[in-house]
């Protein structure tokens, strides 16, 4: 049985493809590309996603749109409270 979470995504960085998403459950999981239509993430998009566990942390896989955000795409942050990594 596959579980679907749900979330928001918190920062993204084209150049690397890398990013973070805040799930619901208040959990941070690592997405990595386009999601599943080929579009780039936005900060503040909702999405949905395939959380795994790995070795490294949490991932989401198969990360997919549920709704579209308004934030200018590209390198970004959605608040001071969810800061990238360094």
């Amino acid at each position: 049985m596959i579980r679907i979470k749900t979330g928001q995504i918190a920062f993204f960085d084209r150049p690397t493809a890398w990013g973070l998403i805040m799930g619901d459950d208040q959990e941070l999981y690592v997405v990595r590309g386009r999601d599943g239509s080929g579009l780039w993430p936005r900060v503040g998009e909702r999405v949905s996603f395939e959380p795994q566990t790995t070795p490294d942390g949490k991932r989401a896989a198969e990360a997919r749109l549920v709704r579209r955000a308004l934030a200018p795409m590209g390198r970004e942050t959605a608040s001071a409270a969810v800061r990238p990594l360094r």
